[in-house]
């Protein structure tokens, strides 16, 4: 029996499946995702579907294209196994001739990254840069600092060749994808949400291909994707305030159809302009099941049939498959229907959503102070201080008598 995603990306040509975390915590996650089955006929199917999801070395045979990794979930992969990484951290500060905090967390997450890129590059190699990429994101404390984003980025896209530089949707990560581009760097534009972070990334982006022409740089084997962070979107809460103060009714699913809506549109964009970016959802969350038995992801039945990526947290994969029976047929036009013109009305009256929807909604210099962006960007700065306080405390342990550590 074909997968959820399986079924999902034969809907649409260009739909690709993406994983949402380091490949190499794949192998784990397959182990307990099968262990939870709940009797033997589904674990085979699990297996079965499972044997076929993430294969780098055999690319005809992976469904998964490529890989998105963050320092959240760099943190989460490296804690996930502290044994195995503080040999290595340990060594990372002994072969450095002034050791610190700062240095060597740069080179940790470098590391990871360079082993993500690694078990993908067969593929990259096999489809001549179309697949097998991996996204690396920059230190999240620089997203207002486009010198420090771009020194760093330089960096990270050294590593490999399947390296795709994940940059902030603030008004100086859309300076350093320009910069980025035209110097043939793959891009991936992230903490994104609305459709004027949208307009801004492919302004930028089309700008440094300009630039790549005019010097005559290579981008043959060149990628832009959006992140639309299509689950983070509805969690603002400020769309929910702004329709309590309006004695507006605002459901679960009008917030469903507020995410699909701002993909509606900026896919709707890119059809009628020709965009060189390719939308890339992620937060992609399972729905209750309704009485009326309609739905299990609005944002996978709402979107198929469109040229989109779909990035896939291990965690949202388990629960599509835990209830793959409640899968309709996914219809291969859906991505061009119309959101239902009254809910529309309705959350047009939400300030927090009209700027999202409206492409000149909101200024560059706006897009770090959106609700959904500042919420993330807390969490993400959160996960960055664990990995970096798991490596001063390689410091402290770093001989036989642990020391206090001054961070300065």
């Amino acid at each position: 029996m074909p997968s959820v995603l399986h079924e999902l990306q034969q809907a649409g040509k260009s739909a690709e499946i993406w994983w949402d975390s380091s490949p190499l915590d794949f192998p784990r996650w397959r182990r307990h995702q099968l262990a939870t089955a709940p009797d033997k006929a589904t674990r085979d199917r699990w297996q079965e579907q499972l044997d076929r999801f993430l294969c780098p070395a055999t690319p005809d045979r992976s469904l998964v294209r490529g890989i998105t990794t963050n320092p959240s979930l760099v943190a989460q992969s490296v804690l996930a196994s502290p044994e195995s990484w503080r040999s290595d951290i340990q060594e990372l500060i002994r072969y450095q001739l002034s050791p610190d905090v700062e240095s060597t967390f740069a080179l940790v997450y470098e590391e990871a990254l360079r082993r993500a890129a690694r078990e993908m590059l067969p593929m990259w190699n096999a489809t001549g840069g179309k697949f097998g990429w991996v996204s690396g994101q920059l230190d999240p404390r620089h997203m207002l600092d486009a010198d420090l984003m771009l020194e760093q980025a330089l960096r990270i896209a050294r590593i490999s060749p399947n390296l795709m530089v994940k940059v902030p949707g603030t008004k100086q990560g859309y300076q350093v994808v320009r910069q980025l581009v035209a110097r043939g760097i793959s891009i991936n534009s992230t903490l994104s949400y609305t459709v004027p972070q949208f307009a801004a990334c492919a302004r930028a982006v089309e700008a440094g291909l300009a630039d790549a022409r005019a010097q005559g740089i290579d981008t043959g084997r060149w990628r832009a994707v959006f992140t639309h962070m299509i689950g983070r979107f509805g969690a603002n809460n400020d769309l929910r305030y702004e329709a309590a103060i309006r004695d507006i009714e605002l459901s679960r699913t009008d917030l469903r159809w507020a995410e699909v809506a701002i993909l509606k549109r900026i896919h709707r964009l890119i059809q009628e302009n020709g965009h060189p970016v390719k939308p890339l959802l992620s937060s992609l969350e399972v729905d209750e099941p309704r009485r009326d038995g309609s739905t299990l992801s609005m944002h996978l039945e709402q979107s198929a049939g469109g040229a989109v990526a779909y990035t896939c947290k291990p965690q949202f994969i388990a629960d599509v498959m835990r209830r793959e029976s409640e899968l309709p047929v996914f219809d291969p036009e859906a991505i061009d229907r119309e959101v239902p013109a009254d809910v529309l009305e309705k959350l047009m009256w939400l300030p927090s959503f009209h700027r999202a929807y409206d492409p000149a909604g909101m200024q560059p210099d706006e897009f770090a102070h959106y609700g959904s962006f500042v919420s993330t960007y807390a969490e993400v700065m959160s996960n960055t201080r664990k990995l970096i306080d798991f490596v001063a405390h390689q410091f402290q342990t770093a001989t036989t008598s642990a020391r206090p550590l001054l961070l300065v």
